[in-house]
């Protein structure tokens, strides 16, 4: 998280969303009754009474709304943040609802009556911190895992099946399946640029792949 400004004294810091991680801190951290403004996309209606799908149009706006709901999704790595609108453009009508889908380089201000010590921390430990990304590979003979570590638990990012025969605990993992483990975890590594992978198994499979990965 970047913290672009802040004036305490007037209760205001305005931040930077970099990653899901950011996310998860900023839902921790906005409470019912903050203001929170910033610039949104929001259904504009051009006739008054016309009801046809086709005339309303999305156009970017700058809101500040009062917050009523806080809600992330772990699963889709999505903050979203609802109020009723004080203040935004002529063609809005305040008290209407909005909701803020917070995601990567979302800038918000948020606003509170007084800032919590354990709040302040947060986002300190949010915009100082560098959080390591760590992929973890679950497997056995079957079935493969991928997975980020994240502060709120971790992102699946996918799974799949080999086609390995459904046979004795002790039969090997066929080979195929092994490269396409592999294939996922370098795609992986390129596209996250991981500090770390962890793989795990049971039995020996672990071991057999870090064979065949080397």
């Amino acid at each position: 998280m970047k913290i672009i400004h802040q004036n305490l004294k007037k209760g205001e810091l305005k931040v930077s969303v970099e990653n899901s991680d950011d996310m998860w801190y900023l839902s921790t951290i906005v409470d019912l009754g903050d203001l929170v403004k910033g610039k949104t996309i929001r259904k504009i209606k051009l006739g008054i009474n016309d009801q046809r799908s086709s005339n309303i149009i999305k156009k970017p706006v700058f809101l500040k709304i009062e917050v009523d709901k806080v809600s992330f999704g772990k699963t889709s790595s999505l903050l979203r943040i609802s109020g009723k609108i004080t203040e935004g453009p002529e063609d809005i009508s305040l008290g209407s609802h909005h909701t803020f889908n917070v995601e990567e380089n979302t800038v918000l201000t948020i606003i509170k009556d007084k800032w919590l010590k354990f709040q302040l921390d947060k986002v300190k430990e949010a915009s100082s911190s560098k959080i390591p990304k760590i992929l973890v590979c679950v497997f056995d003979r079957e079935e493969s895992h991928f997975a980020l570590l994240k502060k709120y638990g971790y992102q699946l990012l996918s799974k799949f099946s080999g086609d390995v025969q459904k046979k004795g605990i002790d039969e090997k993992v066929k080979g195929n399946f092994y490269n396409e483990i592999i294939d996922q975890l370098i795609e992986y590594d390129k596209r996250h640029k991981l500090d770390t992978i962890i793989l795990a198994s049971p039995a020996f499979w672990k071991e057999d792949l870090m064979k065949q990965l080397k």
